[in-house]
């Protein structure tokens, strides 16, 4: 649980300290989206034809044979678009200070002739209302002040961006025309344009955008009747649509009012004409009237500049270099069709983070490490299947980054901690292994633990050590002497009995128990058992004349040999394991111990059938031994110097 909660904090926290690298890293991926939906999914992103962009291009200066476009092409062509039946003519420039005169005179009279046009206005996006007004002449304030917008509010518009430092298309003109709109467009922190303001604050009131004011007009939806609720939506209320019932149109937007521009593909999706088309429109009236007006007719007309060395041309989603004039026309395509893009709300993403970690929770709970990744995988994917789904059917925009970074946080912090915890483990099992199992046999079976960790029943060796008479003995030393002592027997018996490959088994007080053939299969197990218990005495022998000369007492053991099928494995409780034996011929085997001659070895019927070829053996009388009614068949070998 801790590593869950903590990837999501780790997640959310990369986002809030590197918001310029992992915001723009998302906005990167989400601009796919719209790249896959305009190459694969063109039907999902409609286009309506009424609105349309009128560019001035450099075919535009050469077909009218002109350096450069005055206010009395400008006015043509107003005039000429108000006489084709336009609804609505919004041009993408500032007409900051009067020029000629005569030409200015010319381009407020079809301004006025055409009562539909609308132009520019540029300010200075900010957070804060100014401490005070930038000098600027009174007739400009003037202006502002009787045009700024009253709407209906509801919530916090403190969020909303502040119209401040105005440049505006001077008042005259302005005053001729329909109105003004803001051109101001904020663009994200890798400098594409994704979004657009509708409204900007200024002073008591708001100023809209360039787009806004102009779909507003056309939708028969005066400044009253808005409904603004920022980090929620902007509600044109009873908009009227020629030909369509009215009804509320709902913009969802973020808490500084942008709305999310659903762009409809690159600029070649929209219809464009040329500006000089347009200019030369009525030197043919009969074909102004009778074949261009029922082409342009009801049409929103977005008036540009696209010629070379426009600086409006900018990165956006669907394209690296796009006239912001399309941005425009993208925004009225947007509310014209109400195909709204909405980002999830970050409560909304915070569940459907909680969600996967839940997935990822449940595969760590269920699956092994490769399953887990594996599991996480096939998670992912299906969560780029559902973003991509979700936005192409349902115009709803997930945050990808982050939830996948979350995710693979968690998978890679489970399985550190599984690795940590499996060598924690695998040091244990070894520390466990070492005391009974030789090195060699550790490692190999470390890298494969199954047969440790496997309960079965098969033929083993079984051996038991004694030491004669050690009770008595231990009586009169002290517990530091008895401490030394068998601390320097059961080394030199272990040592022996991995050079052979046996597993210690236990230490019973004094006595030690054996076996060979386990973990790891020997065929010659008993063969081993023997050569290691004559080893063992001809060891002890030589501790005896150490001891003997030490002033200690003279050390003599016992060995008892069984093979007989035995079951094998770790035994115990979950807390406490033992890797051992258990059944009758374990029994047996005690009980020859107890039989052996003191310092000899005594064996089974069964060890001598499986040593006899390679060990010498003695006979000896059949031993009636605890546990049988019956006496049984016994062998002694011989430890001398010839044997091994």
């Amino acid at each position: 649980m801790l590593i869950i909660v903590s990837s999501l904090l780790f997640g959310h926290f990369l986002f809030w300290f590197l918001p310029g690298l992992f915001g723009t890293w998302n906005a990167k991926s989400v601009d796919q989206l719209y790249v896959l939906r305009y190459e694969y999914f063109p039907s999902r992103i409609p286009y309506d034809s009424t609105v349309i962009v009128v560019n001035e291009t450099d075919s535009t200066i050469q077909a009218l044979t002109a350096s450069y476009l005055t206010r009395r092409h400008y006015g043509q062509v107003v005039r000429n678009l108000g006489d084709l039946g336009v609804a609505v003519q919004i041009y993408d420039y500032i007409f900051s200070a009067p020029q000629d005169s005569a030409e200015d005179a010319f381009f407020m009279a079809c301004n006025w002739h055409a009562g539909n046009a609308y132009f520019g206005m540029g300010f200075a996006l900010k957070d804060e209302p100014p401490k005070q007004r930038p000098p600027k002449p009174a007739a400009i304030w003037k202006y502002l002040s009787h045009t700024k917008w009253h709407v209906q509010v509801e919530g916090d518009v403190s969020t909303m961006y502040v119209a401040a430092n105005p440049n505006i298309t001077f008042p005259e003109l302005a005053s001729s025309a329909r109105g003004l709109g803001s051109l101001a467009l904020p663009f994200d922190q890798d400098g594409v344009y994704r979004r657009a303001p509708l409204l900007l604050r200024y002073e008591d009131g708001f100023y809209p955008s360039f787009a806004f004011i102009a779909i507003c007009d056309y939708l028969q939806v005066p400044p009253e009747h808005i409904l603004v609720r920022p980090g929620k939506s902007i509600t044109l209320k009873d908009a009227h649509r020629p030909g369509v019932p009215p009804h509320d149109v709902v913009i969802p937007v973020d808490e500084r009012c942008n709305i999310i521009v659903n762009f409809v593909g690159p600029w070649s999706r929209i219809t464009n004409y040329d500006f000089a088309l347009i200019y030369r429109a009525s030197d043919d009236r009969d074909n102004m009237e009778y074949s261009m007006k029922p082409e342009f007719e009801g049409k929103l007309v977005v008036v540009a500049d696209a010629s070379t060395g426009a600086t409006d041309i900018h990165p956006v989603p669907t394209d690296n270099y796009y006239p912001l004039s399309g941005l425009h026309a993208n925004v009225l395509n947007t509310i014209l069709t109400e195909n709204f893009l909405r980002e999830l709300l970050p409560w909304e993403m915070i569940i459907v983070e909680i969600l996967l970690l839940g997935f990822v929770a449940l595969f760590a709970l269920k699956l092994s490490s490769r399953g887990l990744w594996v599991g996480a995988l096939l998670l992912l994917i299906g969560y780029l299947l559902l973003v991509a789904t979700a936005f192409l059917f349902g115009n709803l925009i997930f945050n990808i980054v982050r939830p996948v970074i979350i995710t693979l946080v968690a998978v890679f912090g489970v399985l550190v901690y599984r690795f940590i915890n499996e060598e924690r483990e695998k040091e244990a099992t070894q520390r466990s292994f070492e005391a009974y199992l030789p090195p060699s046999v550790v490692k190999r079976q470390l890298a494969h633990p199954e047969s440790i960790f496997e309960v079965q029943k098969k033929e083993l060796t079984i051996m038991f050590t004694d030491i004669k008479s050690f009770t008595t003995y231990s009586s009169i030393m002290s517990p530091d002497q008895i401490q030394n002592f068998l601390a320097e027997y059961f080394d030199a018996m272990v040592q022996i009995v991995f050079k052979y490959e046996g597993t210690v088994d236990k230490y019973i007080g004094d006595g030690l128990m054996v076996f060979f053939g386990a973990p790891e299969p020997q065929a010659d197990h008993a063969v081993r058992c023997v050569k290691a218990a004559i080893e063992m005495q001809k060891k002890c022998r030589e501790l005896k004349e150490k001891w003997v000369r030490e002033g200690l007492f003279p050390l003599k053991i016992r060995v008892g040999i069984n093979t007989g099928e035995v079951v094998v494995g770790n035994m115990g409780t979950r807390k406490k394991l033992a890797y051992t034996v258990l059944g009758s011929d374990v029994n047996l085997a005690n009980r020859l111990e107890s039989n052996a001659p003191v310092e000899g070895i005594m064996i089974s019927r069964r060890t001598y059938d499986l040593v006899k070829d390679e060990i010498p053996t003695l006979s000896h009388e059949p031993v009636l031994v605890k546990g049988l009614d019956t006496p049984i068949e016994v062998y002694t070998v011989p430890v001398d110097e010839t044997t091994l």
